[in-house]
């Protein structure tokens, strides 16, 4: 089936995405965050990166530093996080990428 280049993938067509638990565990950390449209932005692409992350036979570490890096600086640049806020979330997205690497 090809993708309609308007459109994201059909609810038909086998997309990756991260388990439910990943994305409750990712909302409780991003709760102290204000709410706004940039951070659901953010929060979605980190979803999709950390979904794509799929084999074990990929490096683990690398590819969810990729997306935990891309995250933060989208963060810094459209929230103006601080170095202190940046620091934590680091942390805290770092135990939830080494329990996504346990369970692949």
């Amino acid at each position: 089936m090809m993708q309609d280049e308007t459109h994201g993938p059909s609810a038909t067509e086998d997309v990756p995405s991260a388990p439910g638990w990943v994305e409750s565990r990712l909302d409780e950390i991003l709760s102290a965050l204000p709410s706004e449209p940039a951070l659901t932005g953010l929060r979605n692409a980190y979803l999709d990166c950390v979904a794509a992350v799929r084999s074990p036979e990929q490096d683990l570490d690398t590819a969810h530093d990729r997306c935990r890096s891309a995250f933060l600086s989208g963060l810094e640049e459209r929230l103006g996080t601080d170095a202190d806020t940046r620091r934590a979330l680091e942390q805290k997205l770092e135990a939830l990428e080494d329990e996504i690497s346990e369970r692949i």
